[in-house]
């Protein structure tokens, strides 16, 4: 098997990488502050593995140590260890590989440690790790693989070999732990080394991960802190990407719908969940039915008496499956609720489930009404009819036939063969495909509600390498099989590989034999094992003799190391951080035979919209993508699966066309240039996240209403030539080559105010009236006088509407364009720097829009600064919830054409026309915490946008104002949350 790019030959040392150095820079420090445990976080590929020899030769250099014994998940990682040692230990002895720890460097798996005697048969002692063909994956969080002895520690659960190494350990002398993929420990060995690490007070501990740590529970990050104290230093995959230590990529997905035959089942099955659901709306269902108990639960006494802001901290899902209710037009909005992006649409199963579940618990479960109980007990029964369950902690989901049916459907391996083929036309020779499964082949017999609609082998690697092998788009490719139990491909595929390994083994090729195919596949048979085979097919891989390869997950998805990947479809379940992270980082690493390399990660996904839970495997997607980072189609680095196409949602599946998702997707296969570009590989960069803010929706056509279209410049119009000064000073916003820049609307204040005091009715009624007493005088008086008086009269009674026209249209132009986005957003960061709440003021705003038409807004400034920002302004453009302030936004209506509109522009100049009627808008919670904060953000707020004083809705006055605004949109546009890396 091959190693890591940076491993140089034996006796040498190549430079270091950037990370590399500065890992090893701050493991120095700690160890010269005597600091013994630490935490380095860094992608695969990045080169983990030379951090921590040379980390340990450090050591050892110093007589800080006497022993180094490095952990890993597999024996793969085992082996890997063990060469890097080999190579940069200079004149030490070779590492060993035994529990008694004899030699300097000993490299063993976990498992080599905890083998408990309740489930040593589990373990695949071949590979050091569990079955490479189990379907499904492990949990991160399950602990419940040993159980703990009389005196509470998993020590005395050990099997003897794994009591043998704890003794070795005790005895070894001042020693250095390396825990390799740490995020293992997240299972029970973070508990068994909990307590070894008690047995060993001072020993040395470095846990090495590529797992980023903020998609770990906050359980997972106690855990791992008690181990290893806080993350010394940490890389992300972005970070390696632009130092070119990794490669450019992209990830893709290719939707696909159920075949026919699963739609008509999904169809079916769909009817059931519809009839239940109907069944339990109808009121006349207990004594109180669901929809007036929700009433009640959100809008009653209750909900007076438990504020919003408190139920949603004790019941959040509960409260998001109301807010959908809401959103469905079932429910009024509860005071003091807000909808975000995620409450946009209608309740889904789960919201039901728990909707009813807490009608039963609080209702019909407690009701002395006999029919209550009756229902309540109906219900129990139905509910495994749509894939739930009653419990004693309330409705849970079973095993759903549904989730089954979508991960496994028959139309997935098809679309292998569409992805496959279209790579091959992009890459000809340099295509080096992985396809990774859930499992080999079928390991147990389907359930018989679903056994009429799915193959036995469905999701199998076994099923996907025959559709490939057996379809003239990429036959000719001679896809492989490799799993942890056989090799299997087209007869002469194998063949070819047994002669290939000849040429290197002829004694092993030697005792290797080709099956009779069955449905056109074979396999090898012989005497050999994983640890032989795999190195020989990756080297075949490599050379091109085979270009698409089918593995399984826990055989290829972690410490496999390929170099010539150059693409992934992903066609496991498996959604834990780590199982990500390993799957994805397959392709990442450079090739040294093709230096423009660019990877593309493909993830399959089936969805229905014949079945309420038809979702199912849009949701494994988002899962899988939460907290990973890449460029979007505007070169923008975010996260989630927003970063794979900008119209997707992690909330709901696409609404687009399946069709022209796929075609979107090939297209930017096909343009790996352009993901490179994107990517800006040596750029400068800082390796943080921030929060930021898009705006995806609006009333009418696009993300801002007409008169906030001026602030929109897109930096590609402006690259070709579009004229930039059509933005007009009032629209808010000028634009440059770093995109819009905000621009107060209220700069200078009342923009009616043209003369040194202000045109109020008395005033416009004492000037018309000297002017027509002058004029009376004019007529009564004769020669030059009459001109005089005339003359003033004249002047008087012209000057009047003129100075009222202008006044009136100056105050139409600012108040009656809508504010737009940039001018929001300016005055929320000047208040916010003002209160010292940011590092940063409306210089910092940053704004552009994306080829899709929608604004995206961050804070650039430091990541606590750029949160509290992005936050401020999701809030302030949302609907309004139960804010603590409201602030008036002054406006004036269209006015009409002719006689009539301009009677009304001169009325506009009069006074303060624009306080008649203005939009009421809700200050944001971290700005309406206190009357000063309320103050200053209003004082910014009229310099950026116009309005008076902050409105105080806890009492009387206030109070009722919010009534009347409450839910409503005063801007007409959706924000939603986005983490961009920069």
């Amino acid at each position: 098997m091959t190693t890591e790019p940076t491993t140089a030959a034996a006796g040498d040392r190549l430079p270091l990488r950037r990370h590399q150095s500065e890992a090893l820079a701050t493991l120095r420090e700690g160890a010269a502050a005597d600091e013994r445990r630490s935490w380095i976080v860094l992608p695969p590929g990045a080169g983990k593995t030379r951090v921590g020899v040379e980390h340990a030769i450090h050591l050892l250099d110093r007589n800080l140590i006497e022993r180094v014994v490095a952990f890993g998940p597999n024996a793969a990682i085992q082996g890997q260890w063990a060469e890097e040692w080999n190579r940069l230990g200079e004149d030490r002895p070779p590492a060993g590989s035994t529990r008694d720890l004899t030699q300097a460097f000993t490299a063993l798996t976990y498992q080599s440690l905890a083998v408990f005697d309740t489930d040593r048969e589990g373990v695949d002692h071949e590979e050091g790790t569990r079955s490479t063909d189990q379907v499904g994956e492990p949990d991160d969080r399950s602990t419940d693989n040993g159980n703990p002895g009389p005196d509470g520690t998993l020590l005395d659960s050990l099997a003897p070999g794994g009591r043998a190494l704890v003794d070795s350990l005790v005895a070894a002398g001042p020693t250095l732990l390396i825990l390799d993929e740490c995020h293992h420990l997240l299972e029970v060995w973070g508990r068994l080394l909990s307590d070894l690490l008690a047995l060993l007070p001072g020993v040395w501990v470095l846990g090495l991960t590529a797992t980023p740590p903020a998609t770990m529970s906050s359980r997972q990050r106690e855990l791992v802190t008690d181990l290893f104290s806080a993350i010394r230093y940490s890389a992300s995959i972005p970070a390696l990407v632009k130092e070119g230590d990794l490669v450019p990529f992209a990830d893709l997905v290719w939707v696909t719908e159920p075949t026919r035959e699963e739609r008509d089942w999904l169809s079916a099955r769909a009817e059931r969940h519809t009839e239940f659901i109907t069944g339990i709306l109808d009121p006349g269902q207990g004594t109180i039915g669901l929809l007036e108990w929700v009433d009640r639960r959100f809008l009653g006494d209750r909900a007076e008496s438990v504020s919003w802001q408190s139920m949603s901290r004790q019941r959040p899902e509960l409260c998001d499956a109301a807010l959908r209710l809401h959103y469905a037009g079932l429910l009024r909005l509860p005071p003091g609720a807000r909808l975000g992006e995620h409450h946009r649409r209608d309740p889904d199963p789960d919201d039901w489930a728990r909707l009813i579940e807490d009608w039963m618990r609080h209702r019909l479960l407690v009701s002395d009404d006999a029919s209550d109980q009756d229902l309540a007990e109906e219900i129990r029964r139905r509910l495994p009819a749509i894939g739930y369950r009653w419990t004693r902690h309330g409705i849970v989901a079973g095993r759903s036939p549904i989730d089954r049916v979508l991960s496994h459907s028959a139309a997935k391996p098809r679309a292998c063969v569409d992805i496959v083929a279209a790579e091959a036309t992009t890459l000809g020779d340099h295509l080096r495909m992985l396809v990774l499964c859930d499992f080999e082949s079928a390991t147990a017999t389907l359930a018989a509600d679903i056994r009429d609609v799915l193959d036995e082998r469905s999701g199998s690697a076994l099923l996907t390498l025959e559709t490939l092998a057996h379809d003239a788009q990429t036959a000719h490719l001679k896809p492989m099989l490799v799993s942890g139990r056989t090799v299997a491909g087209p007869p002469d595929v194998l063949h070819k590989l047994i002669e290939f390994i000849s040429a290197d083994n002829a004694g092993l090729a030697g005792r290797l034999s080709v099956t009779d195919p069955v449905a056109g596949v074979s396999r090898i048979d012989g005497r050999w094992t994983s640890r032989d085979w795999v190195p020989y097919v990756t080297s075949f891989y490599a050379s091109g003799l085979t270009q698409v390869l089918i593995g399984t997950r826990a055989l290829l998805g972690e410490g496999w190391d390929a170099p010539a990947v150059t693409g992934l479809i992903d066609l496991t379940s498996a959604t834990t951080p780590t199982a990500v992270t390993q799957t994805r980082g397959r392709a990442l690493r450079e090739d040294p035979r093709w230096a423009d390399k660019v990877a593309l990660n493909w993830t399959v996904v089936c969805i229905s919209p014949d079945h309420p839970r038809g979702g199912q495997d849009w949701n494994r997607l988002v899962r899988k993508h939460d907290g990973f980072f890449g460029t979007d189609s505007s070169g923008e680095i975010v996260d989630g699966v927003a970063h794979i196409d900008p119209v997707f949602s992690p909330f709901h599946p696409p609404e687009d066309d399946i069709d022209a998702i796929n075609a979107r997707m090939t297209r930017r296969s096909q343009s790996r240039a352009e993901v490179a570009e994107r990517w800006q590989v040596g750029a400068d960069y800082r390796d943080e996240e921030v929060r930021s803010v898009r705006i995806v929706a609006a009333v009418g056509d696009g993300a801002v209403s007409d008169s906030g279209r001026a602030e929109i410049v897109d930096s590609s119009d402006r690259e070709a030539g579009a004229r930039t000064d059509a933005v007009p000073d009032i629209a808010g916003a000028e634009a440059d080559v770093e995109g819009i820049i905000p621009m107060p609307r209220h700069r200078d204040g009342d923009p009616g105010k043209i003369l040194p005091f202000t045109l109020r009715t008395p005033l416009v009624i004492v000037w018309a009236a000297v002017g027509l007493l002058i004029a009376a005088a004019a007529v009564l008086s004769n020669g030059v006088a009459a001109w005089v008086f005339g003359l003033i009269a004249a002047g008087l009674l012209v000057s009047l509407p003129a100075v009222l026209t202008v006044a009136g249209l100056r105050r139409q132009r600012v108040y009656g364009a809508t504010p737009t986005i940039a001018q929001i957003a300016g005055a929320l960061a000047e208040a916010l720097q003002i209160l010292g709440l940011s590092g940063s003021g409306a210089d910092a705003v940053r704004m552009t829009i994306d080829v899709r038409g929608a604004l995206r807004c961050h804070l650039d400034a430091d990541p606590a600064s750029a949160e509290v920002f992005a936050l401020a302004l999701d809030e302030a453009v949302s609907p309004i919830g139960d804010p603590r302030y409201l602030l008036p936004c002054w406006r004036l209506p269209s006015r009409a054409d002719g006689l009539r509109g301009w009677l009304t522009q001169m009325r506009w100049g009069i006074g303060a026309a624009q306080k008649a009627d203005p939009i009421w808008v809700g200050v944001p919670t971290v700005l309406g915490t206190k009357k000063e904060r309320a103050v200053t953000f209003a004082a910014a707020w009229n310099t950026w946008v116009g309005g008076g004083n902050p409105i105080y809705t806890r009492n009387p006055d206030g109070a009722g104002i919010l009534a009347a605004v409450r839910g409503g949109d005063p801007w007409g546009m959706t924000a939603v949350l986005r983490m961009s890396w920069r």
